[in-house]
């Protein structure tokens, strides 16, 4: 039997979510279940599950008591197995394993992708390498959102869906502006944007999104024809929702806000939405709708040394998806 891991907050989380000493008996007896064998054991980077590399043979992941990500992330990883065009880690084994105390502790074994992230390469890559990785990833994100969402979507993801944008419509604005970013003077307008934007999202429109495309879930690998995305990984705030809820972690992290990287993607995606003038304002709204949206406007103002609070709607746009990204 494991021992026990006691996680009483998200503070206890923090604390020991890549701590190997902690997580080496759960793993040891999920490694006895499964029939596999390692040598060494090495946390992995930016998670906030509990992900180790087992001898970069395999990867596991063990999930956050405080999240419920484990049942969709499962059956996502099973469905894209049979589509090539997106490529992700081999789904090896999955389950849920006890431990002394009797919690339940689901988790996921995928093959190790050898490839680097994107984040690694960024400073070594050519205008042109980088131009061509971000097509390449519209084009994988076109087949997710292509995905059949009939065979994925259940009462567990709608209510999933409605909470975040419940709690994101109602938390968002506030949070701007008690952060001292937004200026409360243009709150309405931003109020009344955020209604239309979610009155226009009908469920009959939803897709795949997996929600977290920074560079550090892009993972590339040199080939003789030049630098390709091998694999997408980390699939856990993957939501079925509306399409532009992908923007926000493209736009800010892995195109860094550069409006020729994201004319890039979006050529991949879908050029038309070069051409649509009303993108850049449901793109604004699905940011500050995101799960993880406000944080991530937050900490750019806050990189860019912006002191003074946004003013206007055309100010928040330009820093969220300005017009130049249109032709």
């Amino acid at each position: 039997m494991p021992p026990s891991i006691r996680v009483d907050s998200w503070e206890d989380w923090t604390r020991i979510y890549n701590d190997v000493s902690v997580w080496q008996g759960l793993i040891d007896a999920i490694c006895s279940r499964e029939g596999i064998s390692y040598r060494q054991l090495h946390p992995a980077s930016d998670n906030t599950n509990a992900v180790f590399l087992l001898d970069r043979a395999f990867a596991v992941k063990i999930y956050s008591p405080f999240w419920n990500e484990y049942e969709f992330e499962r059956t996502l990883l099973e469905a894209l197995k049979s589509h090539d065009e997106i490529p992700t880690p081999e789904l090896v084994t999955c389950g849920h394993i006890s431990d002394a105390d009797g919690t339940s502790w689901p988790y996921l074994i995928t093959r190790y992708c050898p490839a680097r992230s994107y984040s690694e390469i960024r400073q070594e890559l050519t205008h042109d390498n980088a131009m061509a990785l971000a097509r390449q990833l519209g084009q994988i994100v076109r087949a997710l959102h292509a995905l059949d969402t009939s065979q994925l979507a259940s009462a567990a993801t709608e209510r999933t869906w409605n909470d975040v944008v419940f709690e994101r419509r109602s938390a968002a604005v506030g949070e701007l502006v008690a952060a001292g970013v937004l200026n409360p003077g243009i709150q309405d307008s931003l109020d009344m944007l955020l209604d239309e934007v979610i009155a226009d999202a009908p469920s009959g429109e939803r897709v795949v999104a997996h929600g977290d495309l920074g560079p550090d879930h892009v993972l590339c690998a040199r080939t003789e024809g030049g630098w390709r995305i091998e694999a997408l990984i980390d699939f856990g705030d993957a939501k079925i929702g509306v399409r532009e809820y992908e923007w926000m972690p493209v736009w800010m992290g892995f195109c860094r806000r550069n409006p020729v990287l994201a004319r890039g993607f979006l050529d991949g995606y879908d050029p038309g939405l070069l051409h649509d003038a009303a993108f850049p304002s449901r793109a604004v709204a699905w940011t500050l709708l995101h799960d993880f949206g406000t944080d991530e406007l937050i900490r750019c103002c806050r990189g860019l040394g912006q002191l003074a609070p946004v003013e206007t709607m055309e100010e928040l746009r330009s820093l969220l998806c300005p017009v130049s990204i249109l032709r």
